[in-house]
């Protein structure tokens, strides 16, 4: 099933985000779609996907006072748009997949426990962590204000499975990870481990543990997004995922020196 269309993978971060990161989903006049967060007001959760209609996106992101983003798939899309003199900034990324039907449950080493919450909101172990996963208290500070209130107000969504994942140390909370499945296909988000323990391999332990929770509950493919070219997507590179999808965040300026 690691064969997926980016519109599947799509269709299914939008369902499985339902109760959590993603508020709303507006469509446009073209088929596209504005998808938004009420509590998030970074690019990536407030953007247009499977749509290059600007005018449209800044009138759908004005009226939640975001700054206007595209999710652009497209070469010939991402050269136009490119040179868009309203243009701030383009940010590579990768949606990557595994197939999870070979997986295999991780060894912990000593001293390292994995607890597993099926809910829609995780508990406050998981939490902790989310709290420590910068070297920059300041923004570890925005995380806890911005990101933690979403995920402990997460709602269960109709089809959806949330599992939550926390390795502990000694009993102390060291590294997280989401994953939601739904049907054949199963998304990863939220993968961190504390920022004093980073460099000993727990970003790649939660996310072994999660792709074997996705296993265990009947999906065949894990799915995930991540900045394109950094360590990030070496780990994820090193753990069998492969590059599905490359869509550029593109964002833009409230101007309107032309539209779209």
């Amino acid at each position: 099933m690691t064969g997926i269309a980016f519109r599947e993978m799509l269709d299914a971060h939008c369902l499985m985000q339902s109760g959590c990161y993603v508020s709303d989903v507006e469509t446009a006049p073209d088929g596209g779609r504005y998808l938004w967060s009420a509590a998030i007001p970074e690019p990536g959760f407030n953007v247009g996907v499977e749509t290059t209609d600007l005018s449209w996106v800044r009138a759908a992101s004005a009226k939640r006072e975001r700054l206007p983003a595209l999710l652009v798939t497209e070469d010939r899309d991402r050269e136009r748009l490119g040179t868009h003199p309203d243009l701030q900034a383009a940010f590579p990324t990768r949606w990557m997949v595994r197939d999870c039907r070979q997986a295999q449950t991780p060894v912990m080493p000593g001293g390292l426990t994995l607890a597993a919450e099926a809910k829609a909101a995780p508990g406050e172990a998981y939490l902790s962590v989310c709290r420590g996963l910068y070297d920059d208290e300041g923004v570890n500070a925005i995380a806890e204000a911005v990101f933690l209130p979403v995920l402990r107000e997460a709602r269960p969504v109709e089809g959806v499975e949330a599992h939550h994942l926390t390795v502990s140390e000694d009993g102390v909370p060291v590294a997280c990870a989401s994953l939601y499945r739904s049907g054949g296909l199963a998304g990863l988000y939220n993968v961190g481990s504390l920022a004093s323990r980073r460099g000993r391999g727990l970003g790649a332990l939660v996310t072994r543990a999660a792709i074997e929770t996705a296993r265990q509950e009947g999906a065949e493919t894990v799915m995930l997004q991540c900045v394109a070219g950094g360590h990030v997507e070496r780990l994820y590179a090193g753990l069998g995922f492969t590059v599905a999808a490359s869509p550029t965040l593109m964002v833009f300026s409230h101007g309107g020196a032309f539209a779209g």
